[in-house]
């Protein structure tokens, strides 16, 4: 009887912690992308056939100073758009308002 009670304990305390893990990741966060804007003479918004999407800032700024070498007479930024919070589908499902 003292191991059959000692198994239930057990697999409590492991059911409960292994939710409480879980409840504790349900965030995630996704990658920052990063854009580069291409301005003209006039400060217009201007389209160009480059590579615009990048997921590192450091990749971005080189491209940015590799295409101010080709391009001089345009101007370059980068634009930076923040991460969506999401969470899991499955509590999504459990606590979604009708």
């Amino acid at each position: 009887m003292k191991k059959f009670l000692d198994k239930i304990i057990t697999g409590f305390f492991v059911f409960t912690f292994g939710i409480a893990w879980y409840c504790t990741t349900q965030y995630y966060v996704n990658n920052k992308p990063y854009r580069i804007v291409v301005y003209d003479v006039y400060g217009k918004e201007s389209n160009l056939d480059i590579r615009k999407k990048f997921q590192n800032n450091k990749v971005a700024f080189s491209y940015v100073k590799e295409y101010q070498k080709i391009f001089p007479h345009l101007n370059f930024s980068i634009e930076h758009t923040f991460p969506e919070i999401k969470r899991r589908a499955f509590f999504e499902k459990i606590f979604q308002k009708n």
